[in-house]
């Protein structure tokens, strides 16, 4: 009878101190590095089975160029409880301390989740893309994703573009008087 009482003392203490109980694990797979020279890069993390509520938050470093265009676009799938995850956020940021954030465009929890992240006229540096959520369920899953930049036409370029599109307007116009 001593023994029980000394027993359920100790664990009441135990849970009176707040010793720590099970928490979810972060299973970020750390910074990635892309490669944009070809115009994308793809954003991927796969995870095992036996990681439901674990968290991560991965972060993919890349270099922009002055005036470039950017958008990024991550999704999960989880089919009858097949894997997946859930985001919490999406976001870019770059060493200056800017930070834009990407938008939601499923319902939080669908079966499909996705966001988005567009931006305009990019200064030149270093950027990166933080992707931050839980996984859904014990089931393996992944999220994947893609980054894409391009190039913002300089004001030259248009300026050829309405000579061009005014000389054969005018070479057309030539050519019917001329019949």
């Amino acid at each position: 009878m001593k023994l029980t009482q000394t027993i359920v003392a100790a664990l009441l203490l135990a849970a009176a101190t707040g010793l720590p109980s099970a928490q979810a694990a972060d299973i970020s797979q750390g910074v990635q590095t892309l490669d944009l020279s070809g115009g994308s890069a793809l954003l991927k993390h796969e995870f095992g089975a036996g990681n439901a509520g674990n968290t991560f938050s991965d972060r993919y470093d890349f270099t922009a160029s002055s005036g470039q265009l950017l958008g990024a676009l991550v999704s999960s799938l989880d089919l009858a409880g097949l894997g997946g995850a859930s985001f919490d956020s999406f976001k870019l940021y770059n060493t200056g301390g800017f930070s834009l954030d990407g938008s939601r465009q499923s319902a939080p929890g669908a079966m499909a989740e996705v966001w988005t992240l567009n931006a305009h006229n990019l200064l030149a540096g270093s950027y990166y893309l933080l992707v931050s959520g839980t996984v859904r369920n014990a089931a393996a899953g992944n999220y994947v994703g893609s980054l894409a930049v391009s190039a913002v036409p300089e004001p030259a370029t248009y300026g050829m573009l309405l000579g061009g599109a005014g000389l054969v307007g005018w070479l057309a116009r030539r050519r019917k008087a001329g019949q």
